[in-house]
């Protein structure tokens, strides 16, 4: 990739350094701005329990373990929440806290990537675009992955356009590749940029002719380091392809425009537009074409694949979550685009327009909490706390937790660790005390044999403890049905119910022998 020489005057230089410097500086404090619903982000929602258990389990194990073999993520951002936890002591807010420093992370990774590209004030518009971002925005604030992808997505554009510069360089080969590397081992959508980006890399050297012993052999070398390092990643990925057609739920006549989202049916045409109206105006420092490919190439093409993905059986690649690794590519790309004009002034405003129209087609605000601060996650913890206060350690929990893996527990009731996995939302981050967990499902189709285990599975507790809990989401008919057929099973197989507590979304009841009532 050829390197742009700066040709503006070296004060016109400094001026937009100090620009775009400016407009770093107004990202990150946008970032603490807009973090602010952290410190009322109340309970744990649901996700937020499943990243818990890979960290914290009844049952022995390893995260490792539990995160490639049940969760759907890979194991890297909760090795980080892990760390968070030990240091900073456990609470809603320190949990919560690694993903959001990592959007921190992604604003300045981004802003060295424009500034790489192009000028400062192409990394300053570009940070300020990762940092409004409004996909991201709601993802990277619950304990999930998401700041962490948001951040590596960024490094992997850096190191890319770093490795094109210097295509002989092993530093920046290693760079790409542990950042590749990095980022798969956070989440397996991501997978597209990273072999987008090496490609590009591929290409460039190509392009150039520049394809020698010392070039060709950085390039084996770094794909050498990822595919290694990713093949523990392929099992994992063939579990979530076996299990998708039972697990994707999501609508698959989703519109294209929800499907490729706001900021790229709005924020595109309006960088187009300011593209066009200042073609006779270009700066002295014109934009590099190579870099302008690779830029759409990384942010367009993913959501593209990803629709197309969508629109089969794997329908829940639609939900907006799976586009955060290709945001801060995005926000490359239309800053690329926008500071082809001479006048600083107005590519910051036609920044701005691109922000303004895309948060005006976004069905949350900036400031709006999301599932941060949700009513129901508030019962949920009241029924966590209710059964901390009240439970005997050792007294199994029964839970239908609403987990869309619910479906999958009559395929899987001989494995304790599944069902504990799907019985997370009575999160151990909440009941401490060690409690046998079991997931109930949604379907109960006598065949399946799901019936006698859990018929078996009471008899087995008849005189020890001679009781247990079951914990219910009641807010679809599903839910509802679950909880009506475990209690018939209870009472069938002679259990009667000395105590039960109930919510607007939730129930908790208390099944105990008759023998053993009082005791």
């Amino acid at each position: 990739m050829e390197q742009n020489e700066p040709t503006l005057p070296a004060a016109e230089n400094r001026r937009l350094t100090l620009i775009g410097r400016g407009l770093l500086a107004l990202s990150l404090i946008s970032w603490c701005l807009l973090m602010y619903p952290l410190l009322s982000g109340g309970p744990l929602v649901l996700d937020e329990h499943c990243s818990y258990w890979i960290i914290d389990s009844d049952l022995p194990g390893t995260s490792l373990m539990r995160s490639l073999d049940y969760a759907a993520i890979p194991p890297l951002s909760s090795w980080i929440q892990i760390g968070f936890l030990k240091v900073l002591g456990k609470s809603e807010l320190v949990f919560r806290l690694s993903s959001a420093l990592c959007a921190l992370g992604a604003i300045w990774i981004t802003w060295l990537a424009g500034k790489e590209m192009r000028s400062p004030l192409t990394g300053g518009l570009a940070a300020l675009m990762v940092a409004w971002h409004p996909e991201a925005m709601d993802e990277v604030r619950i304990a999930r992955c998401y700041g962490l992808v948001l951040m590596l997505g960024a490094a992997v554009i850096w190191a890319t356009i770093r490795w094109q510069r210097q295509p002989r360089s092993l530093g920046a080969a290693l760079f790409w590749s542990l950042s590749s590397i990095a980022l798969l081992w956070t989440h397996y959508t991501s997978a597209l940029l990273v072999i987008l980006s090496g490609l590009a890399v591929a290409v460039s050297c190509w392009w150039q002719r520049d394809l020698n012993r010392t070039t060709l052999s950085r390039l084996l070398l770094a794909a050498g380091l990822v595919i290694l390092l990713g093949l523990p990643l392929i099992p994992t990925l063939l579990r979530l392809k076996l299990w998708g057609p039972i697990l994707n739920f999501s609508g698959s006549d989703t519109s294209i425009w929800n499907l490729i989202g706001p900021f790229w049916w709005i924020g595109l045409p309006v960088g187009g537009l300011v593209l066009l109206v200042t073609l006779r105006r270009r700066s002295a420092q014109p934009v590099s074409s190579s870099e302008l490919w690779f830029t759409a190439t990384c942010s367009l093409l993913p959501l593209l694949i990803l629709a197309v993905l969508s629109s089969g059986e794997m329908s829940s690649l639609a939900n907006p979550r799976y586009r955060v690794a290709y945001a801060p590519a995005g926000a490359c790309f239309i800053a690329l685009l926008l500071t082809q004009t001479r006048h600083w002034m107005t590519s910051v405003g036609a920044t701005v327009v691109v922000l303004i129209a895309a948060w005006f087609m976004s069905p949350l605000g900036p400031w709006d909490m999301g599932r941060l601060g949700s009513p129901t996650e508030y019962e949920w913890r009241e029924l966590n706390a209710f059964i901390a206060e009240n439970s005997k350690p050792g007294e199994p929990l029964l839970v239908q937790s609403g987990l869309t893996e619910s479906y999958l527990v009559p395929a899987l009731t001989e494995d304790r660790v599944f069902l504990e996995y799907v019985a997370c939302r009575v999160s151990r981050f909440y009941v401490d005390e060690p409690h046998p967990r079991y997931a109930l499902p949604y379907i109960w189709n006598p065949q399946s044999g799901v019936i006698a285990f859990f018929q078996n599975l009471l008899n087995s507790w008849k005189t020890d403890p001679g009781s247990f809990w079951v914990a219910a989401a009641t807010d679809t008919d599903l839910n509802q049905n679950s909880l009506n057929q475990i209690r018939a099973i209870a009472r069938e197989t002679g259990y009667v119910e000395t105590e039960q507590k109930t919510w607007h979304s939730a129930t908790l009841i208390h099944f105990q022998q008759p023998t053993n009532i009082g005791k």
